[in-house]
């Protein structure tokens, strides 16, 4: 058995066992005990476990979920896959070390953002948590970055919602104002609302043949509910017999070119989203109205959202006070 500390600052320890060579990776430098009981584990796995590189491992992994998960879920398992490198695919599953993870994470932050580099991350950590449950990874993810999205004006709003009267972005576009999701709004038909009664309840999704299919099922439990329209748009929706039957592409292209024609700054769908959970908050709506009404699940995200309202707020009242002090 041979310790030898890396360049990385950890430590491998390599054994000969019938003729198969065997390595595990420490964060820190073992004692006897520690490689002993891992070498044991590791052998355990190898002789009980599946056999291949990760990439072999990962497409069993992502069939043995194909009746359990989304078509858009299994698209996104394949994409993460295929953004991997070749070099860390072909790497036999037994000998994945911690090393091997953070190398080809360094790699991805080089490529793609942290966002996209942590879904990979997810994705290889899943894939080792069942296939090698005893490899503990100690990984180091790029700093995701905040970016400043644009959020618009209740006046900016209400210009677009009479510009797009009469068109078939009128109703997509109310209910991304009431805090619908892209993907819930195509999903629609006009059998899901009853009186004036909407049930939110389905996604529309791309799956792994880049095809848009209804999943019957919301992206969260959460997000399973029921909102209540008002009478105008209830009719609007009545009156044309459908609620959206477009491209899901067209939504943002529309939204873009009517932003265009209005003056107002670009932004995206989703930010009728945000909108909402921001104008909600600013009408003192209790955090626990507002996240039954958007589907959130947590909290967290909804906060973010109207976090820059707050901090005007903050700045607003922290003038009225310098004001009212120093006239």
């Amino acid at each position: 058995m041979k310790v030898e500390k890396l360049p990385s600052g950890s430590y491998r320890a390599t054994k000969m066992y019938k003729g198969k060579r065997y390595r595990v990776t420490f964060d820190h430098k073992p004692t006897e005990k520690e490689v002993t009981i891992t070498f044991a584990e590791k052998m355990q796995e190898t002789q009980t476990g599946a056999k291949g590189t990760f990439e072999c491992v990962a497409k069993e992994y992502i069939a043995n979920r194909k009746n359990v998960t989304s078509p858009g879920t299994e698209r996104t398992y394949n994409i993460k896959l295929n953004q991997l490198s070749d070099d860390f695919k072909a790497i036999k599953i037994y000998d994945v070390t911690n090393d091997d993870v953070q190398i080809e994470v360094n790699r991805l932050a080089k490529k793609y953002a942290p966002k996209t580099v942590k879904t990979a991350y997810g994705f290889i950590s899943s894939v080792l948590a069942l296939y090698r449950p005893s490899l503990k990874l100690r990984v180091k993810l790029p700093q995701k970055i905040e970016k400043e999205s644009y959020e618009p004006s209740s006046e900016q709003i209400k210009a677009l919602l009479e510009y797009v009267k009469g068109t078939d972005y009128s109703v997509p576009f109310q209910l991304g104002v009431f805090g619908l999701r892209r993907a819930e709004i195509c999903a629609l038909n006009i059998d899901d609302l009853k009186g004036n009664v909407l049930h939110i309840h389905k996604d529309l999704v791309y799956n792994n043949d880049n095809e848009w299919v209804v999943k019957e099922s919301p992206k969260t439990d959460a997000s399973n509910r029921t909102i209540t329209l008002p009478d105008v748009l209830v009719k609007e929706i009545q009156e044309q017999g459908y609620i959206y039957t477009k491209h899901p592409g067209a939504l943002l292209k529309a939204l873009h070119r009517y932003q265009k024609k209005l003056g107002i700054p670009q932004f995206r769908f989703h930010d009728l989203r945000v909108y909402f959970a921001s104008y909600a908050h600013s009408l003192g709506i209790p955090d626990s109205d507002i996240m039954a009404i958007g589907g959130w699940s947590t909290d967290g995200v909804m906060k973010r959202i109207y976090r820059k309202s707050l901090e005007e707020s903050k700045k607003n009242s922290m003038n009225k006070i310098a004001s009212s002090l120093f006239e």
